[in-house]
């Protein structure tokens, strides 16, 4: 059993991990961030770079983090075939320390509540990092899967392809601790590899109040990357905060 970021994850393939989409998230950010031309940005659980990659080809200065070598490995080779420059560090969110503040930082596709291999505890302190990091108004947008519908969604089997090679994906949800396990096992005729990823799943009170403890003044909220407002129906909420400003 491996981590769902590591070499060879059906991650590398998720179909909404796409140019077209990526760059539409991307339009969505620069307008709802505000994002000034040369912009400094911390794009916090990078995975293999693509928004980070995005952000530079448009001239912004981008500092990518995430604690997976694969992720970290495949996101430096795709910069180089993009030939942008993109700053990517392997390193927990929880842990990055930087000595030049952001004036912008984003966290997307449910990296907020992901439960490391062999831990119990979600990666929720990074959002006071990324608010010590962030310089004084700075900007940061937060997405991440609404509990309430995603629950409502969650199919605890699914099959994709046909034999000899296919992928199941087996999903449960343990209510005591709102956490979703997913385990996707690709199986061929010479040998069964299985991925699993496990994520803590918060309602959109849960997640402001996180951001309100941190330092981080939510701004406005969106259904996703669109104009709706969000409600307690949307699957997707994207938060757009400010960092809070100490009068101490």
């Amino acid at each position: 059993m491996q981590d769902f970021f590591s070499h060879g994850s059906p991650f590398f393939s998720h179909p909404r991990l796409n140019s077209e989409n990526t760059a539409r998230e991307i339009d969505f950010l620069v307008h709802a961030l505000a994002l000034r031309p040369e912009t400094r940005i911390l794009d916090v659980g990078c995975g293999f770079g693509r928004h980070s990659i995005e952000l530079a080809r448009r001239g912004y200065q981008v500092v990518g983090i995430d604690p997976a070598a694969a992720m970290i490995e495949a996101a430096r080779q795709r910069a180089t075939e993009a030939r942008v420059s993109v700053t990517f560090q392997q390193v927990a969110a929880e842990d990055f320390v930087d000595a030049k503040p952001f004036d912008a930082a984003i966290c997307l596709f449910t990296t907020l509540g992901q439960i490391p291999a062999h831990s119990h505890t979600d990666n929720r302190a990074l959002l006071s990092v990324v608010a010590r990091v962030l310089q004084a108004n700075g900007s940061f947008a937060l997405e991440l899967p609404q509990k309430g519908p995603a629950l409502a969604a969650l199919k605890p089997s699914e099959r994709f392809g046909n034999e000899p090679d296919y992928m199941k994906v087996e999903r449960s949800y343990a209510d005591e601790t709102d956490s979703v396990t997913e385990q996707f096992h690709l199986i061929s005729p010479t040998a069964t590899r299985t991925y699993t990823l496990r994520y803590r799943l918060f309602n959109r009170q849960d997640v402001t109040r996180l951001l309100a403890k941190a330092g981080l003044q939510v701004r406005s909220t969106y259904a996703g990357y669109t104009t709706a407002e969000l409600t307690d129906q949307g699957p997707l909420m994207l938060f757009v905060c400010t960092r809070c400003i100490s009068t101490g």
